[in-house]
């Protein structure tokens, strides 16, 4: 049997659609588990609608801590299926997504996990913006010669969460979804590079997933008091951190190669967060020492002088190409200092949330 987790929270009618994409299967052995993750009440409705009407095999449980690794977490703790398939909660699956998924890993057991190509689409679900999109390698390894990348096998495929699909015993080697990366962010990716570890992964070579393309507006609907900047941060650095460790365990952490990707990794994150900090009142300075380490890094890019220079710019202007409407209000959160940017990407994170449950 194939248990299907579908955590949800703020997808509304878009839930519905999920829904009635895995109850339009061809592949019938399945189960569904709906993870209520405080879910809006309209978005809850939903849910309990197609589990009345399905009460033999769609499940509601209740996951109180926010965060997708909480959620996905708690659904896998209930799937009573060999295989586990996820699907966000305004993505849909093509009829013969299970059927594919599970074949491709019958027919190769060695295999940590099957996933597919992606279709995406408006946010009405009306039209193709997007065909058949390949899931992207993690690409901060990608130019380290083959005997590097078979070592540290950090040339995984980074797949979105809606076209995972794996069998449940997978986990006891690489473990679940890791919950300091909450409420979202990175821990998708961490995932992937501890499966990869196991097994190879199998593309299906056709499109399962519909994946929806929201609006700005259902984003910061959807994303309301969810978002934090600070937390953002010490996730990446967590994940990093772990990277670090993976590589200093293959014994090639000292290796040119892995060094230079590794500065080139920094340079780009930092780059990003400096440009993040131009949208933000007050982050101007921040972002001028940010992009002034970036250059240190990476000095052939050349890119991140032209945004250092647009730091001079109106704030108008810089919120214009650099804000994000969902975090239009905030302010620089006081727990960012200079200070804290000192210990960003050294590859030895300690922070308040390592000891969350």
């Amino acid at each position: 049997m194939i248990s299907v987790i579908i955590p949800f929270f703020r997808a509304g009618a878009f839930l519905g659609e999920a829904i009635e994409s895995v109850l339009d299967q061809t592949e019938q052995d399945w189960e569904l588990i709906l993870v209520d993750n405080n879910a809006s009440d309209d978005t809850r409705q939903v849910a309990e609608k197609y589990a009345r009407k399905n009460s033999d095999r769609i499940r509601i449980v209740h996951e109180p801590q926010q965060g997708n690794a909480f959620a996905r977490n708690h659904g896998i703790m209930h799937a009573q299926g060999e295989f586990i398939a996820f699907l966000d909660d305004d993505d849909i699956m093509y009829p013969d997504r299970l059927h594919l998924q599970k074949t491709a890993l019958k027919k190769r057991p060695e295999a940590s996990l099957a996933y597919g190509l992606i279709d995406r689409v408006s946010q009405d679900n009306q039209k193709i913006l997007s065909p058949s999109v390949q899931s992207f390698p993690f690409m901060h390894f990608i130019k380290c010669s083959p005997s590097i990348q078979e070592c540290i096998r950090l040339n995984f495929p980074d797949i979105p969460p809606s076209a995972l699909f794996l069998s449940k015993k997978i986990l006891s080697k690489s473990g679940f979804f890791d919950s300091h990366l909450t409420p979202f962010f990175l821990e998708d990716t961490d995932f992937c590079m501890r499966l990869y570890q196991s097994g190879p992964f199998l593309q299906i070579e056709k499109s399962i997933i519909r994946f929806r393309m929201p609006s700005s507006d259902f984003l910061k609907k959807k994303r309301k008091k969810t978002l934090d900047r600070y937390r953002i941060l010490q996730n990446q650095d967590y994940f990093y951190s772990k990277v670090v460790s993976h590589i200093r365990h293959k014994e090639v952490f000292d290796n040119f190669e892995v060094q230079k990707s590794l500065s080139e990794w920094r340079a780009r994150w930092i780059k990003e967060i400096g440009m993040s900090f131009l949208g933000l009142k007050d982050g101007v300075p921040f972002a001028r020492a940010l992009f002034i380490r970036s250059l240190f890094e990476n000095p052939n890019d050349i890119s991140i002088l032209k945004h250092f220079f647009r730091s001079f710019h109106s704030y108008g202007k810089r919120f214009s190409k650099y804000g994000d409407i969902q975090l239009q209000d905030e302010g620089m959160p006081p727990e960012i200092t200079s200070s804290f940017f000192e210990n960003l990407f050294t590859g030895k994170h300690s922070c308040e949330f390592c000891s969350s449950p």
